[in-house]
């Protein structure tokens, strides 16, 4: 199935493209919806299309032998996944699994790259999407190193609170703890850790739903 021009328009890396060049793209491109626990690709493996997720969650997993794998991040839209890599030629970094539905648009890399060349102003527009995705991947590994996991958690928390003049702020956690834990980079051990230490500062949670009783106080926590 056909993503459509329209929708290839409404992504941030196509909105630049003509209709005479997103026609194009259309009739090489394709509208995948996926079940949970499918396989995308493993780790390794060389990608010959870019599969852009529009709808759902994926997971980015390290794959060993067999079945076993280490789950890495959540990756949620709208994104493509892997894009340095499927543009570059490289190996994929991390396998991708999903973990809903999802629905994904799919285009041929070798296409997408004559694309690429011939026309600078999108170019430029997927260059801009690698450095943002570079710089943000850099604040993630230095946070890493600088922050606790109770620190990280309080910055995710931070994330999805969207009125910090409402207090108590309360919302409901996008994934289960273990999809968290993976989040913020910890084991599901440190998860439970850090969240004992919000609570002292008046975060609470129960079944998936978060409150928040001093929106100041956390982000002060954060760092």
């Amino acid at each position: 199935m056909k993503p459509g021009t329209e929708a290839l328009a409404r992504l941030p890396l196509l909105d630049r493209c003509g209709a005479e060049l997103l026609a194009s793209l259309n009739e090489t491109a394709d509208l995948a919806r996926l079940g949970p626990d499918e396989d995308l690709f493993r780790t390794g493996d060389a990608l010959q299309e870019l599969s852009i997720l529009l709808v759902g969650q994926v997971a980015a997993i390290h794959n060993h032998s067999g079945r076993n794998q280490n789950l890495l991040d959540v990756l949620q839209p709208v994104r493509p996944l892997y894009l340095g890599a499927a543009l570059l030629g490289l190996p994929a970094p991390a396998g991708a699994r999903t973990l809903t539905t999802v629905r994904l648009i799919v285009l041929p890399v070798r296409e997408l790259q004559a694309v690429l060349r011939d026309a600078p102003a999108i170019a430029q527009r997927f260059l801009d999407y690698a450095l943002d995705e570079a710089h943000a991947l850099t604040q993630e590994i230095y946070a890493l190193k600088l922050r606790t996991s109770a620190q990280r958690l309080a910055g995710y928390l931070l994330g999805l609170v969207k009125d910090e003049e409402l207090s108590p702020a309360r919302f409901v956690l996008p994934f289960e703890k273990r999809l968290l834990a993976a989040r913020i980079g910890c084991s599901q051990e440190n998860l439970s850790r850090a969240f004992a230490a919000l609570r002292r500062i008046g975060v609470e949670t129960q079944r998936g739903i978060v409150v928040v009783r001093d929106v100041p106080a956390l982000r002060v926590f954060s760092g």
